[in-house]
């Protein structure tokens, strides 16, 4: 948004929005405005805040509100950014284990933990400063220790933590009537989530039914003694809502707490599984504001899109993940191919006739329809959807199983093995495990970098061109899928350092220095991608890279004399 400081790189040629003197700052948003100084952005604000935003909401029968782009925007514009309605622990049900503190949402463990002054739940520390905030913890602390009584045994079914975004929620009528009204405003989906639905009697008994029989009823009691109302609207129906609004439309951030939030209009923004977007939260510090920023480019008139589900799933598991959680089915591009854009992540090896494969694929005829037949592209045979589905499902819980349960190079090529037997190369399973597979390789005991055959790491390296040219297939702006390609990066640069480190005085220089190159640009694409990359994991995959980047500096010092003169031979070659 263009409140920030105003980009001073431009040429002075034009003029100011605000006093039409000659200016040479423009809007840092859409660097469509310019002016003399700071103060003049400032004061023409007012005037330029709605024509700034490079999008304008529409609505369709559909897909309801939506947002299409006014201009053409190229990647990392921003299109928005937005501070949260409402932000509090995330709400899922928690049965044991660690539960979110109430104050700053990290995990911790309840029977053992302090407990706040005000209300008694369980908190990290009793000076956490998440329980000062007057605005969240400060407001519910008053309704949470409503309830006299303490917790002795079934620490998780009285410390509900998964209702507290509802009571969040219900604050905002105390905290602002705008965000409230906003807030109750976007879609919850309650066609499907009716009386009769299993998630109906869910909430019912999860959520509405512990907040009024611990606390709402208590508060009730205070409104009328107080004679005015707290709470206005808290009815069954408000929280049916509520709840509604929290499952279709909530965020999860990932900052090493269990947190969700939700925003006004970046829940607007519609799924596609090519989505065109990738967007970074700010830390708590900021409000856990969000930027939406361009990932690929987009031109005037598209739709703005997101994605809600998990990308390297293939198109059955996606769309049953969104019919079931978002309440709609996708018919995006990608849905609509049975290649899945040429990538086969959902494919399946022909089983043939007689068992005797025909080298075909089977694919779905009709993607969009649950009920759809697969069809081999070679020959006549033919499965239903419910014999497909059962097959990948017990590939999954297998895959699930040997992945969690630390296993060997061995255990992983063998388990690799079994599953191609029934399985496209690139189907999102085989993706997986190639995936941990090429980890291991340089890794694990027996095959460290002083251990691995130059077979194996030759075979690295092309599982990892390989997957990369998938990820980017499905996720063309990087904007969903950071963390396994700057892995996959990370390891081609590895997997190519060792093996030329090995070959360089035995094996054809030109060859070397190809890869050197490779291993140079593979290095940088993955510092590009994870730059904006604020999880642990991807804090610690940044931190490898920086170990390899001086690695890789040490050893192209050392060699950098014969490689230019490699280098002129071949350019020399090439020119001739």
């Amino acid at each position: 948004m263009s409140e920030e400081a105003a980009n001073s790189n431009s040429s002075p040629a034009s003029v100011c929005a605000e006093c039409q003197q000659p200016a040479n700052l423009k809007c840092s948003g859409c660097k469509l405005v310019s002016y003399c100084s700071k103060d003049h952005q400032k004061n023409n604000w007012q005037v330029h805040k709605t024509l700034c935003r490079p999008f304008e909401i529409q609505t369709s029968p559909d897909l309801g509100k939506h947002l299409i782009a006014t201009r053409d925007i190229q990647p990392g514009d921003m299109i928005l950014c937005e501070s949260p309605l409402v932000y509090g622990p995330r709400p899922h049900i928690v049965e044991a284990g660690p539960v979110p503190c109430v104050g700053c949402f990290k995990l911790i463990m309840c029977e053992q933990s302090p407990r706040c002054d005000g209300c008694g739940w369980p908190v990290c520390h009793s000076s956490c400063q998440g329980l000062k905030d007057p605005t969240n913890h400060g407001l519910e602390c008053l309704i949470l220790g409503l309830r006299p009584e303490g917790a002795i045994n079934n620490f998780h079914d009285f410390y509900r933590q998964d209702t507290l975004m509802v009571v969040r929620c219900l604050l905002l009528q105390k905290k602002g009537q705008k965000k409230w009204e906003q807030l109750m405003e976007l879609e919850p989906h309650l066609e499907a989530r009716g009386r009769g639905t299993d998630v109906y009697k869910n909430v019912e008994e999860r959520i509405v039914n512990y907040l009024e029989d611990n606390f709402l009823s208590r508060l009730k009691d205070l409104e009328r003694k107080a004679e005015r109302d707290l709470l206005p609207e808290a009815s069954a129906s408000v929280i049916h809502r509520i709840a509604g609004i929290l499952d279709v439309n909530a965020l999860e951030i990932n900052q090493d707490a269990e947190l969700s939030a939700v925003y006004p209009t970046t829940s607007l923004l519609e799924h596609s599984c090519i989505c065109n977007t990738y967007h970074v939260f700010d830390d708590a510090s900021q409000n856990y504001k969000i930027t939406v920023r361009a990932a690929v480019p987009i031109k005037k008139g598209e739709h703005i899109s997101t994605m809600y589900t998990h990308a390297l799933w293939g198109t059955q598991a996606r769309r049953e993940h969104l019919k079931e959680t978002k309440y709609f089915s996708c018919n995006c591009r990608r849905c609509k191919d049975p290649t899945e854009l040429g990538t086969y992540l959902s494919a399946l090896k022909c089983i043939g006739v007689d068992d005797r494969p025909c080298g075909g694929n089977q694919l779905a005829i009709n993607p969009c329809d649950p009920n759809t037949e697969w069809a081999c592209d070679k020959c006549e045979v033919k499965l239903t959807n419910d014999e497909v589905a059962y097959l990948v499902n017990k590939i999954g819980e297998e895959v699930d199983y040997v992945q969690l349960s630390n296993p060997t190079v061995k255990e992983m090529r063998e388990l690799l093995t079994k599953i191609l037997t029934f399985l496209h190369p690139h189907h999102y399973h085989i993706y997986s495990v190639k995936h941990s597979l090429l980890q291991l390789y340089g890794y694990q005991q027996g095959y460290l970098p002083n251990q691995i055959s130059d077979e194996l790491l030759i075979k690295k390296s092309e599982m990892c061109r390989e997957l990369i040219e998938v990820t980017k297939t499905v996720d063309p702006g990087n904007a969903r899928l950071t963390l396994y390609s700057g892995v996959l990066y990370h390891e081609l640069f590895l997997a190519n350092a060792f093996y030329v480190k090995r070959k360089w005085h035995v094996e054809d220089k030109k060859q070397m220095v190809l890869l050197v190159e490779e291993a140079v640009s593979a290095l940088a694409e993955a510092k590009q991608i994870l730059k904006n990359e604020s999880s642990a994991a991807g804090q610690k995959l940044r931190a490898l890279l920086a170990t390899s980047n001086k690695e890789l500096r040490n050893w192209m010092d050392r060699y950098r004399e014969d490689m230019e003169t490699i280098k002129k031979e071949m350019n020399a070659t090439t020119t001739v």
